[in-house]
């Protein structure tokens, strides 16, 4: 027994001579790690921290760099964002990418911490049940499942981390469930490539839309409109959208509206829902050119406001037909919270065979720059049905005068060049242009505005049917924005509703018709009446504004147009003068009974007047408003303009639409009078009327009348009709007699010079402008000592943009008709923002002269008195920069007098020719500098490591470059190298000193030690020197040195001579990379090994001295 416990003795003792080996065996390795894995560790940590970051901010940070997906994206879609857009997306994609690592997504409705696997999904997915009607169920993580294309329906939550690309038709049931985008930014959750169609429909039975009446105010215009949409969330999860719906119907006896809002508040629907946890998308939905996107059911949406040129829905198609249909669904939730997005915040299709068709479905809630629904550009829209509603745009203020550059154009729809038809059941209804102006310098022209829809830059609007109610404008046109000064457009009515719309501070409440558009009102028939009612504007009721002349319910900016045909234009009301119609008149206004109106039974008040813009206060001068004027008539029709004119501005014949008498009473040109039926009256500078019918003659207008304007309220003059264009109501008839005076139409040509060669004018856009005088009469324009024309005692005429097809421009202006008299005409180029150009300054004047005595012709039983040019009285001097006057153009075949052989009452004056052309500009070359850096890294990788570059030492607002680490090389030492390019620099010589100037920069890598800590950056700061010097034929030389001037350790450097900067010696940076144990970061793992260390070699120690002192004392005690 002894002999077996000594063995066993034994082999406990080689098992702890073991066990001891084994410990301290592990505590030199584990000494080792503790030295050796810290930094690795960081250095793999920073690795992948780097490239999440890079990765998360070049996917949603800048909107200066985009990626295409599915050629979804172009450059015509990123000039409609702003710089707001642009910085608030950067500092969103910050706080994402904050948060992404290890974050869930919030909320019951929410993917969470319980997801599925990519296997388990993939596997349920691989067996998902297939429906009686042919769809795959799916439901986790989908982010494939619909590769292969096919009919899908959500069982449960969806959700997909990365981009859904749609290759093959496909249609997606949403079945009440939310397909989410979790966290991170794309640039589209949903992709629709070309040739591929998409339908997203929604089968739940649970989608309920709960209604409920706002107001029913039967007669009175509403006082609410615009009343905006909004979205109801938990944790960014959809739970409802409510809307209001304002929809119009004709009063029993046909001769107004009544006006009901409807709330809706909707729920249970499924949905498509964008960075529902974090992150950020450009579009929810992107269709390429060719794609088709089939909206029937369910909510497309993003809880977070879109980035860059973002929308929901985003369709291009350029080259081949793209469709996005929509029957059903909802399209809302576009930058409810900043100002973020492209134009169109809902909706934004760009491009000639891009065609939208909307016959149901909801767009609101959305808000953008211009267009919080709809934004399109060349594109055709075809709405018959569905709603469009409380949407808006910013509440920016715009003071950048006659240009659409910044928004503010379009609550609900805007569009530039594009084909619009409002028809069926469609309704714009609700939304809201909050854009304003506050430069004083920009009131009372009518820009900015279209709460509900604003057509501009061509294209043509058509309204057969359909209805915009209740919409809002801070500016102009409430309802409609039909055309840009001088950008018109065609616009056509022959049906439907414009009613219960607001103007807050500029004219047009229902419609405003811009100069340039041509606008036709005319019913097809009484069965489907035109209705423009219950509409106001509020112009001038702003405290320290002041007002335009108003149109409650239509409006015409000069050189505007619009035909009316079998109007009735009754019960509307002014606070000023003219409650049916109102005029201050650079048109015509011609009133008419054959086809025409019917003005009676409106009202006014005469208490307030314009801020007589643009030198238009004859409304409240004594001189004009008159006692006999008040006392005489006015409430039915009120025009009045400057005495001065021998012109006739209006005519109003006796009898009325239906063929009564309007007995009309009142003043012309300040005098009283009553017009016969048979008769007729003609004002060359006032009218105010106020018609009598008999009670059978307002039957038989009523019942012949297909358009009806009634019910609308201007502040100011004209509540059913104000014109500053020209408004023709009906059709002139055999019995009357016009007459005719002739228009000036001004040629000139346009060349521009560049090393003494003719240059192609594309691309310039080189304008004109004609302003004129009366003979005799005001000051004449010319250029004054900073190169700024002054006008004046002149009035311009809209400015003309030159002909550039080729390398001579051609200037066409044609002026209005001028009466029997002498005027002066001054041509003149307007200088464009153009770099390196020195504009003509050449002003020419042309003088006119226009005969008194008429030739008398008949033209289809219509008598015509034809004033003609007197041309041998009439001529054109010249005066160029620096002369003291202006002399007489001599020069064979350089000016000439042509009549038009179209138009006989049209003459014209050429100036210039190809030998020796009107206006020469010249072009001037700019030079230009490319600051480059130079990257070198000793021992390491290269990194996206940035370098500033500045105007001053200390770095105020440079400009930040980054390397790009998958272009880099290797020199002779060995060193990773890279260099890269800052933004070309631009130079013009402007007022040099001795033919040459000097530009000095800085330029330094940006210290980024907390993302990169191995690396010991470079500190050196080098001063560049850039000298323009003025070269021959207009060529500006470029030359650049450089210097150190702090060392890479960050002093300074005073010993340091400028080196020639070339493409073989540019500043240079060189960082170093070091292994050494960190200070910071991991310091607490490697203390940790290090603890771990000592534990294992202390254990090991004490069980040597225990096994020494058992075996001194004796026995050991095993």
């Amino acid at each position: 027994m002894k002999a077996n416990s000594d063995k066993s003795k034994q082999s406990k003792k080689a098992t702890r001579r073991v066990l001891a080996g084994v410990l301290c065996g592990a505590s030199v390795l584990s000494l080792v790690l503790s030295l050796v894995m810290p930094p690795i560790s960081q250095a793999i940590a920073n690795d992948a921290q780097t490239v999440s970051t890079e990765e998360a901010v070049t996917a949603g940070g800048s909107s200066t760099e985009s990626t295409d997906v599915g050629n979804t994206n172009n450059g015509d879609t990123e000039k409609l964002n702003s710089d707001e857009a642009e910085n608030d997306a950067s500092e969103d994609t910050v706080a994402a990418d904050s948060t992404a690592d290890g974050s869930e997504v919030k909320g019951a409705e929410q993917p969470s911490d319980a997801q599925p696997s990519d296997n388990e999904n993939s596997d349920e997915n691989a067996i998902a049940p297939v429906s009686a009607e042919g769809y795959k169920e799916v439901k986790g993580n989908v982010a494939h499942a619909f590769d292969s294309g096919g009919k899908y329906r959500l069982s449960d939550k969806s959700w997909s981390d990365s981009q859904i690309t749609i290759t093959a038709d496909t249609t997606i049931d949403l079945n009440g469930n939310m397909l989410y985008h979790g966290p991170g930014s794309v640039e589209s959750f949903i992709v629709v490539q070309n040739g591929v169609t998409l339908t997203i429909e929604d089968s739940s039975a649970n989608v309920n839309d709960a209604t409920s009446s706002v107001t029913n105010n039967p007669g009175s215009i509403t006082n609410n409109p615009g009343q905006l949409a909004n979205m109801a969330w938990t944790n960014d999860a959809p739970q409802s959208l409510t809307y209001y719906e304002t929809t119009s119907a004709p009063k029993p006896d046909g001769l107004g509206t009544t006006e009901t809002t409807t709330q809706h508040t909707v729920s249970g629907f499924g949905a498509i829902v964008a960075a529902s946890d974090s992150g950020s998308v450009k579009q929810v939905v992107s269709v390429a050119d060719g794609g088709t996107l089939n909206l029937n059911g369910g909510m497309i949406t993003t809880p977070r406001d879109l980035t860059g040129d973002g929308h929901i829905i985003f369709a291009e198609g350029k080259s081949n037909e793209t469709h996005v249909n929509i029957n059903g669904g909802f399209i809302t939730g576009a930058n409810l919270n900043h100002q973020r997005g492209g134009w169109g915040g809902g909706l934004c299709v760009v491009g000639a065979k891009v065609t939208v068709n909307m016959t149901r479905g909801v767009i609101a809630a959305n808000k953008a720059a211009a267009g919080g629904g709809i934004y399109a550009e060349d594109a055709t829209l075809n709405l018959s049905g569905g709603v469009i509603s409380g949407n808006a745009t910013y509440a920016n203020e715009i003071n950048n005068g006659d240009n659409t550059g910044n928004g503010g154009y379009g609550g609900g729809v805007y569009t530039k060049g594009s084909t619009v038809t409002i028809s069926g059941s469609a309704c714009i209804t609700n939304n809201r242009a909050d854009a304003r102006i506050t430069s004083s310098n920009l009131y009372n022209n009518g820009l900015l505005g279209g709460g509900g829809i604003a057509c501009t830059n061509g294209g043509k609007l058509t309204m057969t049917g359909g209805s915009v109610t209740a919409n809002y404008s801070h500016e102009a046109g409430g309802g409609i924005y039909a055309g840009f000064y001088n950008q018109g457009i065609n616009f056509t009515m022959s049906g439907g509703f414009i009613a219960g719309n607001t103007s807050d501070n500029a004219e047009g409440g229902g419609l405003r018709i811009s100069s340039g558009t041509t606008g036709v009102i005319e019913a097809a028939s009484a069965s489907n009446k035109v209705y423009i009612t219950n509409n106001k504007t509020m112009t001038g009721s702003t405290t320290g504004r002041g007002g335009d002349w108003g149109g409650g319910g239509v409006f015409v900016q000069t050189a505007g147009t619009l035909n009316l045909r079998m109007a009735l234009i009754t019960k509307n009301d002014a606070g000023g003068w003219g409650g049916g119609i109102g005029a201050c008149p650079t048109g015509q206004t011609i009133v008419t009974h054959t086809n025409g109106s019917a003005i009676y039974a409106n009202t006014d008040h005469g208490e307030h007047s314009s801020a007589g813009g643009n030198g238009k206060n004859e409304d409240s001068q004594s001189e004009y408003i008159t006692e006999t004027f008040k006392k005489a008539g006015h409430e039915d029709f009120f025009l009045v303009r400057k005495n001065d004119s021998q012109q006739t501005v209006a005519a109003v014949l006796g009898k009325m639409l239906g063929n009564g008498s309007a007995g009309w009473k009142g003043t012309c040109d300040g005098e009283e009078i009553s017009i016969d039926p048979n008769g007729g009256a003609e004002a060359k500078y006032m009218f105010g009327l106020k018609a009598n019918p008999t009670d059978d003659a307002k039957i038989a207008a009523n019942n012949a009348a297909t358009t009806v304007i009634s019910g609308n309220y201007s502040y100011t003059h004209g509540g059913g009709i104000m014109t500053n264009g020209n408004l023709i109501v009906g059709e002139v008839g055999k019995d009357t007699s016009l007459d005719v005076y002739p228009a000036i139409k001004v040629k000139a040509n346009k060349v521009l010079m560049k090393d003494g060669k003719a240059q192609r004018l594309a691309g310039h856009g080189y304008r004109f402008k004609l302003l004129g005088k009366a003979d005799g009469s005001g000051e004449e324009p010319y250029w004054d000592a900073n190169d700024t024309l002054q006008a004046g005692g002149c009035v311009a005429t809209p400015e003309f943009t030159v002909n550039n097809e080729g390398k001579t421009g051609e200037i066409v202006i044609d002026t209005a008709a001028y009466q029997p008299g002498n005027y002066d005409l001054y041509l003149v180029e307007v200088p464009i923002d153009e770099d390196g150009t020195i504009f003509d300054e050449t002003i020419y004047k042309i003088h006119v002269k226009v005969s008194d005595t008429p030739v008398k012709i008949n033209l289809m039983g219509i008598n015509i008195n034809r004033y003609v040019l007197d041309t041998g009285a009439s001529e054109v001097s010249v005066k160029k920069r620096g002369d003291n006057d202006f002399r007489e153009c001599n020069k064979p075949g350089f000016c000439n007098w042509t009549g038009d052989s179209a138009d006989s009452a049209v003459s014209t004056v050429t100036i210039g020719n190809d030998s020796n052309p009107a206006f020469t500009n010249e072009l001037r070359t700019s030079g230009s500098w490319t600051p480059q850096v130079t990257k070198k890294v000793d021992g390491g990788e290269m990194k996206k490591f940035k370098f500033e570059l500045a105007n001053d030492e200390s770095f105020s607002n440079p400009e930040t470059i980054t390397i790009d680490p998958t272009h880099v090389t290797t020199d002779e030492n060995g060193y990773a190298t890279s260099t890269v390019n800052f933004t070309t620099k631009n130079y013009e010589l402007k007022d040099p000193e001795n033919g040459a100037k000097t530009f000095t920069y800085y330029v330094r890598e940006k210290e980024e030690s907390s993302t990169y800590p191995h690396y010991k950056f470079d500190q050196s700061v080098y001063q560049i020197t850039v000298k323009a010097t003025d070269g021959s034929k207009g060529k500006i030389n470029i030359s650049a040195t450089y210097k150190q001037i702090r060392d890479r350790n960050g002093n300074k450097v005073t010993n340091d001579t400028d080196h020639d900067l070339t493409d073989k010696s540019i500043p240079t940076f060189t960082n170093t990379y070091s292994t050494s144990l960190p200070l910071s970061g991991m310091s607490g793992v490697t203390l940790t090994y290090l603890a771990g260390a000592a534990v294992l070699c202390a254990a090991a120690a004490w069980m040597h001295i225990r096994r020494k002192a058992n075996a001194k004392g004796g026995e050991r005690r095993e």
